[in-house]
Formats: C-alpha cells, structure tokens, sequence
C-alpha cells in the first residue's frame, strides 16, 4: 500500500507550508531572548503566586465573556453564507474551534475540522469557507480596531498617522464592497458580507478584543504599571501579528510584539503576567475545546431547536407564480429584476433579496401588512441584511409605525379611474392641446399583436436611453422581450413608423404604467395619445384602476427631473402618498444607499419567464386571446385593426371636450 505522508511531506511546497509555522515561532522566540533577559522559573512561579484570586477570576470572567463575543462572530458568518446553522450548537462550535487552533495553530485547517466535526449538517467545504471567512473578516475588523486605537491613544508618535492609514484602508474597502459587492476571479464569485454583517463583526471583534486585553491587563503584577488603554492597543497590534504567523499559540510572535512596544517595564513581571493570560486564555479553553473535540456527541442537545415562530409557514416562490388576482398590478416588476412571492403565513409580498436589504415592494398582495413587519424583520436578519418596506400606502406606513418602525414619504402614485375618465373640463386643458398635436401629426395607436415587433421596439429603446442617459432598474421595468411579453402594450405608429410605445402591468382590478419609450424626433402629445388609448382599453375592459406610476415626492424632488410629473398631471390624477418603512434609522441608511444604487446602476437585464396562467384565467396579452388565435388570423387581424385605427383615431378624442 502507498504511504500517503510521502507525497505530502515531499513536496517542498507543503514541507514550507507545515514547517514555517514553528520557524516562526522558534525566531521570535530567539529575537525575544535576545531582547530581554529571560528570568528563572523560580522569579515567574513567585510573581504568579503573588497574583490574588480575585485577578484570576476576573480574568476567567474576561475570558468568557471573549469567547461569547467569538460565538456571536460564528453566528454572522453562517448567517452571511446561508447555512441555517446559526443556532446555540454552532456558537458553541465556533468558541471551540477558535480555542482549538489557538492551541493548534494552522488555523484554517484546525478551524474548519472543529466546526465540521462540531456542527451537524456542516459539510467540509462549508466548514472551509466558514473558517476562512471568519478568519478574513476578523483581520478586517482588528486592522479597524487597531487603527482606531493607535489614532486615539498613541503610545509613539508614529502610531496616529499609521493608525489613520489603517482607518482609512478599511473604510475604501467597505465602500468598494458595497459599490461591488461581489467579486469574480474567473469561475469563483465572492460576495461580500454586508454592512450589516460588517458592522455586527466589527461589533463582536471589538468586544473580543478589549475582553482579551483587559484579562491581560488584569494578570499584570503590582510591581508594572501599564495604562489600560495602553495595553489594549499593544494586544490588538500583538494579536494580529500572532494570527498572521500562524504559529501554534501564537507563542513567539506575541510576545516580542509586546515587549518592542513596550521596553521600559519590568520584563519579568510582564512576562509572568503573559504567562498566566496564556494559561487562563489559552489552555483552559484549549482543554475544554479538546473534551469537546473527543466527545462531540454528548454536547448535543437532547431536543431539535425550536423552529423561529415569526417564519412559521414561511414559504418562497418564483416570480412567475405572481398571482393575478392581486391589490397591485406594479408587484409584477419582480419578474425581471430578480425577485420572488415571499410568503408569511397567508400574507404575500413581492420581495426582493439584495446584498443588503430584503425590500418587500408596495403593499402585501395579499392579507394583512401588519402581519409581514415581525417575519419580514426575522427573514432579512437571516441573511445579515436590512428589512424595508418601499413604496407602501399610507395605510401600511401607519401601520408600520404603530409597530415601532421609523417611516419617511418618498413619492406620490397618480391614479386615474378608466371608467370615470374624460378630457372634459378645465383640468384637462394641456392634455387636450397635446392629443390635437399628435392628431395633426397622424399618430395613430393600436395594442400591440401577441407576436411584438421586438427588433423596431429595442432600436427605439435604445434611442430613448442614449438621449436620457440609459434606464433605470430594479423598481422600473426595462426592456427585454419576455418581460413585454407578459405585458399590455401599445404602439405609436407615425404612417409606417414606429415612434414610442408604453407597457403596462395588469392584474385583475388595475393596470400600471411600466415602460414609456418615445422617439427623441416624435411629434409632440406622442406619450399622451399613447397613454390615453391605454386608459380607453382599460375602460373597455372595465379596469376600475389605473395606475401612471410614482414620482418622487419629498424635500429633494424640486431638484429632480419634472417632466415625468408634469406628463402625469396631464390627465389630471389623484395623487395617493408613498412610503418606506425601515425597523431602524440605521436600516432606513442602508435601504436608502442600495436602492439608490440598484435603480441608477442596475446590473444586466435578466430575462424574464413566462407567467404561470392560473385555472380558468385567459391570457389576454396586449388585447389578443392566445388560446384561440393562429398566425395567420393574427396578422390579419392586426393589418385590419392598422386600417380601423387610422380611420378612427379622431373618434378615440372626445369631440365635445376638444371643442371646450
């Protein structure tokens, strides 16, 4: 039988990798000799005698509270890889393998072993990732902790420019990670954690470090006298050295980080004072790690762990089962930009899951908002993300803040009524003027055929977007033909030209303004007589609602873009209050931050898929019944219809209010 040591132990490559550890180790500790003189066993036992109980229970209570906080950094880094083990059992896990590669050293591979043989369910890559992200993620936060330390309380005049360098370094990079958050290194993608997860990591490093440090400070004997904050700054510069060496224990580097740092104290008491942190720190949850390591069985507990009551009967669905029957035709946007129906219970919402946020879009499509607040809240946490709620009514914002949740108005919804709607009267003066111009122009406007006309309709989006700067996403639509397809829309002809179009969502009760795309050479009143057949189709079909969409409506809108509100207010709308709703102010900054950069700088357009047609419902797709109509009746029926409308676009105008 082969040996397996050979190959291992004969690659140069891993005989450096499984040696270089310990010849770190081994140099420090010669560079530490040569630095001090190393005092007799005799001198450290008396100082370590002379240490009161007091001091070694307050350091084991330091300790603790250290390797909780530790616990606590496991938890976010299973959150943030979606592992569903960020219970009670995988904190513990954590403690121990964090206690166990201290001792070990190589602490990527001991790590992952202990969480993989601690954590049932844990496979061994995701005990791998796990510990590598823990381990990255912590040198992120104690470069932060450090730098802010060093800036704060400099021990050498060198400390504060270095420790603002370090400030700065990590703040770029967490800017970056949210402008990017995710990086692909040929096939591998990596996605950042959050800011969210960041902050709660930095959060727990923090308390570990100032926890470690103080049970060190607390060792230190009567005879060497060391400012606390002194200390702390010197421990977190030493931690990191040691964890960077991977030396088992980080023995070697440790120490002579602490004594360059600090050389004027008395170096046997300081080391004395190592030595019992190294053995309350160190050991003793290096043994209890060990007991854990050899009996992993009996630390498990007795009973399966409670399911989560506020995600009981939580239940995730395509995009494609939105149901049709639903309050708001606009949840339909969660077909292209990557969202799905999020089911609590029998309340539905159209949720969109981003790096940071889990935004649920409008109002539930079904049963209550009030009911969505606790779970929604309990789903984003499980992913190290913000809960929000966008574009609410004024109804479901009240609500919201009844349940302790921070609310601020961000836009206005214009609504009109198909079956009220006419352009008689004062209000409705500037729509008027703009359909006659477009009458002059021979516009004339039809639904379009089921088969859309794709290839003129993308050229003239294109145009659209090189004029406006390109199109918005996320909570806007987008061109792409499958996403039309499961649209109303209708077409602007100009003779055998087409020069704009508009799409709108539809459910059963209301229809809602998506895309509006007109040529920049389109005659004027093109987007209006577009729109005003669109209200006509609903009326035929006895829509009650319809939907032009928001605007923003806040102290900032005056400096926005006004024509989209002044188109709207052309068929004189009712203006109906929109909302988002966050459970914190710091939840409300993040919301705000992502969704501004998800509807400015969107990514790729993602294809949408067919609409599941639930029982007994027609798919009437731009005005046509699939079901029953072949090719060639199609486009018979659309030449026809081409023909019908020329003649009677006059007719679509109501010839006593274009008189008034």
């Amino acid at each position: 039988m082969q040996s397996l040591k050979r190959p291992l132990l004969g690659h140069p490559f891993n005989l450096l990798r499984l040696t270089a550890p310990f010849a770190m180790a081994a140099l420090c500790l010669w560079a530490l000799s040569a630095r001090i003189e190393l005092p007799s066993l005799v001198a450290i036992s008396e100082f370590l005698g002379a240490l009161h109980l007091w001091q070694w229970l307050a350091a084991l209570g330091a300790t603790l509270i250290s390797f909780w906080a530790l616990g606590r950094y496991d938890a976010v880094a299973h959150r943030h890889l979606q592992t569903g083990l960020d219970g009670a059992q995988a904190r513990r896990a954590g403690m121990a393998a964090i206690a166990f590669s201290q001792l070990v050293g190589f602490g990527l591979f001991t790590g992952a072993y202990a969480r993989w043989r601690l954590v049932p369910g844990l496979t061994v890559l995701q005990a791998a990732q796990l510990t590598g992200l823990v381990g990255l993620t912590f040198m992120a936060a104690l470069a932060m902790i450090c730098g802010l330390a060093m800036a704060l309380f400099p021990v050498f005049t060198w400390f504060r420019p270095v420790g603002a360098l370090l400030v700065l370094t990590v703040v770029a990079a967490s800017l970056l990670s949210f402008v990017a958050p995710r990086l692909t290194i040929g096939p591998i993608s990596l996605r950042w954690p959050s800011l969210a997860a960041m902050a709660a990591l930095s959060v727990w490093a923090l308390v570990d470090v100032m926890a470690a440090g103080t049970a060190l400070w607390i060792l230190l004997p009567e005879t060497v006298h060391i400012p606390w904050t002194t200390l702390l700054v010197v421990y977190a510069i030493a931690l990191g050295a040691a964890i960077l060496s991977s030396a088992p224990g980080g023995t070697g580097p440790l120490e002579l980080m602490v004594f360059t740092l600090l050389p004027s104290h008395d170096s046997t008491g300081l080391l004395a004072a190592l030595l019992a942190f190294r053995l309350v720190y160190y050991a003793l949850p290096a043994a209890i790690s060990c007991v854990m390591m050899i009996l992993p069985d009996r630390l498990k507990p007795m009973r399966a762990p409670s399911a989560d009551p506020d995600l009981l009967g939580a239940q995730s669905r395509p995009a494609e089962t939105l149901p049709h029957d639903r309050l708001r035709a606009e949840s339909a946007v969660i077909r292209q930009n990557g969202g799905h129906v999020q089911a609590f219970g029998f309340n539905e919402l159209a949720l969109l899951n981003t790096p940071q946020i889990s935004v649920a879009l409008f109002d539930p499509m079904t049963g209550h908002c009030k009911e969505t607040f606790a779970p929604l809240r309990r789903f984003a946490r499980a992913r190290n993300a913000s809960a929000c709620l966008y574009k609410c009514s004024a109804r479901s914002a009240l609500e919201a803040r009844q349940a302790g949740w921070v609310v601020l108005r961000i836009a206005a919804e214009a609504v009109v009524s198909p079956m009220r709607f006419s352009e008689a009267g004062s209000s409705h003066r500037q729509l008027r003027r703009k359909l006659r111009h477009a009458e002059k122009a021979g516009i004339s406007v039809l639904p379009a055929p089921p088969t859309l006309p794709l290839t003129q309709m993308e050229a003239l989006d294109q145009a659209w977007q090189r004029r406006h700067g390109g199109a918005r996403g996320t909570t806007m639509g987008r061109f792409e033909g499958n996403y039309l397809a499961t649209q109303r829309v209708f077409l602007a002809w100009q003779e055998d030209r087409i020069i704009g179009f508009v799409s709108l969502h539809t459910a059963a009760s209301e229809w809602c303004l998506d895309l509006i795309r007109i040529c920049p050479d389109a005659p004027d009143g093109t987007g209006h007589i577009l729109l005003r057949a669109a209200i006509a189709a609903a009326k035929d079909e006895e829509i009650p609602r319809l939907s032009l969409a928001a605007v923003p409506d806040h102290r900032y809108a005056a400096r926005m873009d006004q024509g989209l509100r002044r188109f709207k207010a052309c068929f004189a709308p009712d203006w109906h209050p929109r909302y988002i709703a966050c459970p914190t102010w710091s939840d409300m900054l993040i919301s705000g931050l992502e969704l501004y950069r998800l509807i400015h700088r969107p990514g790729p357009v993602q294809s949408a898929l067919p609409a599941q047609r639930e029982e007994g419902q027609v798919d009437q797709t731009n005005g046509f019944d699939n079901r029953t109509t072949s090719a060639d009746t199609e486009d018979a029926d659309w030449d026809k219809r081409v023909q019908e409308n020329k003649q009677a676009n006059a007719r679509d105008i109501d010839p006593a209010a274009r008189a008034s």
